[in-house]
């Protein structure tokens, strides 16, 4: 869960996971703004290996793999919401940047990459244009509305990981139909802070890590021009996700994950930790239909590169300058929760009260029902996006796109919504554009 000001990100997500977790503590970290993370440096290096013969699988190892991508392997995922092991216990160690760059739960401060270079943002408030949030089309959550048809919207896929021979492992697959490149970065170092090229198909594995709090594994979408990093992202041409890694109170190692659209969205992911217990978490539906769907932001598109682009948060969104003022005070979007509830879009978006302590769960209890259109402490997804003022932009990530368990905004885990995930596992697959 992301505040601002300096809030603690450990003990405000022990608040809301107390009645499962066992042993927490507060982390004393950094308040740093998103996406320009203040990491350590250094890091063990995986390798991606050529593919195996026959298109296979590489053979076992500490090393990347490679996935056909003319054919990747069958399965069927599905979606998963708060999944916590009730015998872990949160490591008195773990740290978490509380500043939105690396805390599990997804987040940004003032200053966030989003709210500025890329692409100029269009003169016309578009999004005030568009209706409101709501299911799209009569579609079955299997399906996805896509220039007003219900589609398919596909298996995700399972790839045959060689076995992590050097745990803990962090497993990344690039499904996607364009080249990624895989760049991750924590509290610890992380392989140098190299950025690694993935073609369409193939895979990298990290091995051998540390333990380590406020990770981000980037996915970035345009090559950047620089290819090493161990403090920070690189380009604002990305994707993301959050994860930490600890052990649990019987010495296990354990993943802690969760899909961060909170300052942008540009790609679809999925994230599973390989443990009994270990729920997946995810957003995404057929890369096609993804791109035309993408078209639809409510908010802006910038960092545009071929097919891609970031559809801006709302944060980001009214923190844009505009003129001699911003759109907090230019657009509609924006404006209406200063009418609705006394305090400016960007506020109450982006969960900057500084004045306001992780522990007083009641107020950020309103703070999501805000962004939601509901009442304090409500936990009926129906009630949530029907009657504006909303978060336009969380409301079409949970319901245009049907994904209601990954972060859109900073205090998306109230009431369980963010699809936060804490396992026993030596293992984490993430996969990019996992829909076939």
């Amino acid at each position: 869960m992301t505040r601002r000001g300096g809030t603690n990100h450990a003990l405000a997500a022990c608040l809301v996971l107390a009645a499962l977790l066992s042993a927490c503590r507060s982390a004393d970290v950094t308040d740093v703004p998103p996406n320009r993370g203040a990491f350590a440096t250094g890091g063990r290096s995986g390798t991606i290996l050529p593919p195996a013969p026959g298109g296979g699988p590489a053979p076992a190892g500490a090393g990347g793999t490679v996935v056909d991508p003319d054919g990747p392997p069958p399965g069927v995922g599905g979606m998963g919401g708060l999944a916590v092991d009730a015998g872990l216990a949160v490591d008195a160690g773990l740290a978490v940047d509380a500043g939105g760059v690396g805390g599990v739960g997804g987040g940004m401060a003032p200053g966030s990459s989003g709210g500025s270079g890329g692409a100029p943002p269009p003169p016309a408030d578009a999004a005030a244009d568009r209706p409101a949030s709501a299911p799209a089309c009569g579609c079955t959550p299997a399906e996805i509305c896509v220039e007003g048809r219900c589609q398919p919207r596909g298996e995700v896929v399972q790839p045959n990981f060689a076995p992590c021979q050097q745990p803990p492992c962090l497993n990344v697959l690039n499904n996607c139909r364009v080249p990624l490149w895989t760049h991750a970065v924590g509290t610890v170092p992380i392989d140098e802070g190299l950025v690694r090229k993935l073609e369409p198909g193939q895979t990298f594995r990290y091995s051998a890590l540390p333990a380590f709090g406020g990770g981000r594994l980037y996915a970035y979408y345009k090559e950047p021009e620089v290819k090493q990093d161990r403090a920070r992202l690189v380009s604002d041409f990305n994707a993301f996700v959050e994860m930490t890694v600890d052990r649990d109170g019987v010495g296990r190692w354990a993943q802690n994950y969760n899909v961060s659209y909170v300052d942008s969205l540009s790609l679809p992911v999925s994230m599973k930790g390989r443990g009994a217990s270990c729920a997946p978490t995810q957003c995404g539906f057929r890369y096609d239909d993804w791109i035309k769907v993408l078209k639809a932001c409510p908010t802006e598109l910038r960092f545009v590169h071929g097919d891609l682009a970031n559809c801006m948060g709302s944060y980001n969104y009214c923190i844009t300058r505009d003129g001699d003022s911003s759109y907090d005070v230019t657009k509609e979007d924006c404006l209406k929760m200063q009418r609705a509830h006394g305090r400016p879009g960007s506020a109450i978006y982006g969960g900057v009260f500084p004045d306001r302590p992780s522990e007083d769960v009641a107020f950020w209890d309103q703070v999501a029902a805000w962004n939601r259109g509901t009442a304090a402490g409500d936990t009926n997804d129906d009630n949530y996006y029907v009657n504006q003022p909303f978060n336009r932009y969380a409301g079409w990530i949970h319901r245009d796109l049907g994904c209601p368990r990954v972060y859109a905004f900073s205090t998306d885990d109230h009431q369980d919504k963010a699809g936060f995930v804490r396992c026993a596992a030596d293992e984490l697959d993430v996969i990019w554009c996992p829909n076939r």
